[in-house]
């Protein structure tokens, strides 16, 4: 028989998505949405462990607890995990423990790690999401659908539970797939031809259909990514690349936010492959934003503000999105001050379009919340129930806490900056095992959790972050064979970092190589020198790209005697970076001709030759040398017979020996 989970919450969004990943895991989940429910709950199926909100009408989860505690066993005994959505006080920590609970929560709760608590509680966990025939199996996946359960709504609480994978989306035929790390969206792949590259390309109007085909074209033969290509064509600059892929990643994203139904789908512990990326920059909240000013159906916004049209909006008091720094638009700033009194909803109703997606949005990024006539806190309609406890706002903070906040602060800014973990710590990589612990000592002293009980919940979470790093750091450096073995990987980190960026720029170099040589052949020397010029700084490492700049450079200042000199010097260069490139002692034999230094010009052509002996450029040029010095011309002579050339031009075969 498969445990049971009662989870109880009055976030009915919350806890759709917690019992989808309860059940993948193998429980049996039970759900309730205030105290009086929950206890009824408790009679009825008897469950293996409690999930309780503490946040919950008709009774607090407290005194929901202290109920089920007062009925003896065995469901007096039934473990508990309580979840606060505000500041872990010394008090609820010690009634916590006096009711025997397993442990005091505070949101948002990672998802891996709350279904690793409940494994735990359970005695070893599930017994059928993973079967010992399988052990290395991904956990089932949390799925659902967009009518029940909306998108906006989605993101935020897979943000709120920093759930790692891949989030699948279907509607009829469409289907996208978003990769979240730690809650945050970092890349989407798209089945919709018209968010392909070179469609959004067309349809913004940077490039036309025609060029569209023809990069298709080229991308088709070979040529390289579609971006790389048109950037080759210069349709587009090398510098906006970046900018547009960026551009189309999000467009992707947010047109999920348009959909009116679908299903979701999310596979824990996944990746995408040859997906676009998103910047790690930008917080969920702002996607959040984007999404519903402009994009999420204003019928499902109208039909919650007019569900609850005589509840306040007030400033809200969760700190889930405390340190992100929302970019807000004007309607949004107008709304967040006319909030600093309690505002209607129903007085908010007829200001039009932009004042509804503006609330709504604010209530699910957590900016506002909802307050009934009597004061009493309401969930906000796609985020987790906000805190019952008010948070210090900034001109209520006490010096002191400014202080610490600072100090934290200042220490996480310092780790953000520093480039590896021994920067983090302050110590060097020759640093013994004792001045190692020395720094991981202080650094823990001044940043641990509990140093800050009584603080607010910004202080504590500012705690938390740095804490966490700190101990990461010294994990890795903790004695000599860490440090060496953290030393080894970052090198090797390093080299392939070196080795991407160098055939990245491989790539960037060889596509404007080409693009001269085009010019080249069309007889645009000064295009052809501005690709090869471009070419050689990208890539200074290949020398043909150093002959042909010479050679174009000669073309392109109508062969002056300057212009001789200076190509000389940079197809000289090309030839001793790449010795085996027979169009380079072409060139240098045209120059040294060109300067009027025949038996250099005939050693490099015959150079040419060698190395390949179909060169017909290069025979062509050893003719010419041929008929000026006839008398020099026993090589050149034997070199044109070798070829066919010499009698196929009617040249007279020259007389050997007997």
């Amino acid at each position: 028989m498969r445990p049971t989970v009662l989870c109880i919450d009055d976030d009915r969004n919350l806890c759709q998505i917690l019992a989808k990943a309860l059940r993948g895991e193998g429980y049996e989940v039970r759900l309730a949405h205030d105290g009086e429910e929950a206890l009824a709950a408790v009679h009825l199926h008897q469950p293996d462990l409690l999930l309780i909100d503490l946040l919950l009408p008709r009774r607090d989860g407290f005194e929901v607890l202290e109920t089920v505690r007062g009925l003896g066993p065995p469901l007096g005994e039934v473990p508990a995990l309580l979840v606060s959505g505000c500041s872990r006080s010394p008090a609820y920590e010690r009634r916590a423990e006096a009711l025997r609970a397993a442990a005091l929560l505070t949101k948002p709760v990672p998802l891996d790690a709350l279904l690793g608590m409940v494994s735990k509680q359970l005695r070893g966990g599930p017994p059928v999401a993973r079967t010992s025939s399988d052990p290395g199996a991904r956990p089932e996946p949390v799925s659902g659908s967009l009518e029940t359960l909306s998108f906006p709504a989605l993101l935020h609480h897979l943000h709120g539970m920093r759930a790692s994978g891949v989030l699948h989306l279907r509607a009829g035929r469409k289907h996208k797939r978003i990769e979240l790390r730690e809650g945050r969206p970092a890349a989407v792949r798209s089945n919709l031809i018209n968010e392909c590259f070179g469609n959004l390309l067309v349809r913004t109007g940077r490039i036309s259909q025609g060029q569209l085909a023809e990069s298709v074209r080229r991308l088709k033969r070979g040529e390289g990514p579609q971006g790389e290509i048109l950037v080759a064509m210069q349709l587009i600059a090398e510098d906006e690349l970046s900018e547009i892929l960026r551009m189309q990643a999000e467009e992707k994203l947010l047109e999920v936010f348009e959909w009116r139904d679908g299903r979701f789908a999310l596979e824990r512990e996944a990746r995408l492959q040859r997906a676009s990326s998103l910047s790690l920059d930008r917080q969920p909240a702002d996607f959040i934003l984007a999404g519903i000013r402009g994009r999420f159906p204003l019928e499902r916004i109208e039909s919650f503000l007019q569900a609850h049209a005589d509840r306040r909006l007030v400033p809200g008091e969760s700190p889930f999105y405390r340190f992100q720094e929302l970019a807000l638009e004007p309607a949004e700033q107008r709304l967040l001050t006319r909030c600093e009194r309690p505002l209607r909803i129903r007085d908010l109703l007829v200001d039009g379009e932009a004042a509804q997606r503006a609330a709504f949005g604010l209530l699910v990024t957590e900016r506002l919340e909802l307050r009934d006539g009597d004061g009493e806190a309401v969930a906000a309609p796609l985020g987790q129930a906000p805190a019952a406890t008010p948070v210090p706002t900034r001109e209520q903070t006490s010096p002191a806490e400014r202080t610490l906040r600072a100090e934290l602060a200042g220490l996480l800014q310092r780790f953000r900056e520093a480039e590896d973990d021994f920067g983090v710590l302050g110590v060097t990589p020759d640093s013994d095992d004792e001045a190692v612990r020395a720094a991981y000592a202080d650094l823990a002293k001044r940043t641990h959790p509990d140093r800050f009980g009584l603080a607010s919940d910004a202080v504590i979470t500012l705690a938390e972050e740095a804490f966490a790093r700190v101990a990461r750091a010294y994990g890795r450096l903790a004695d000599a064979r860490r440090r060496a073995e953290y030393q080894l990987e970052r090198r090797r980190r390093e080299r392939e970092a070196a080795e991407i960026d160098e055939g990245q720029r491989a790539l960037r170099a060889e596509l404007e190589f080409q693009e001269g040589e085009q010019r080249l052949r069309a007889r645009d020397a000064a295009g052809a020198l501005a690709c090869f010029e471009r070419a050689v700084e990208i890539f200074p490492e290949e020398g043909e790209y150093h002959a042909h700049r010479g050679w174009a450079l000669y073309l392109a200042r109508e062969q002056s005697a300057t212009a001789l000199s200076e190509a000389l010097q940079h197809v000289r260069r090309g030839a001793k970076l790449a010795p085996d490139r027979q169009k380079t002692y072409l060139f240098l034999g045209r120059l040294y001709r060109a300067a009027g230094r025949q038996r250099l010009a005939q050693r490099a052509l015959t150079r040419a030759v060698r190395l390949r002996p179909d060169c017909v450029e290069a025979l062509r040029e050893l003719r010419l040398l041929h008929m000026r010095r006839p008398q020099d011309a026993g090589l050149i002579g034997r070199l044109l017979r070798r070829s066919g050339l010499a009698e196929a031009r009617g040249w007279p075969r020259r007389s050997t020996p007997g």
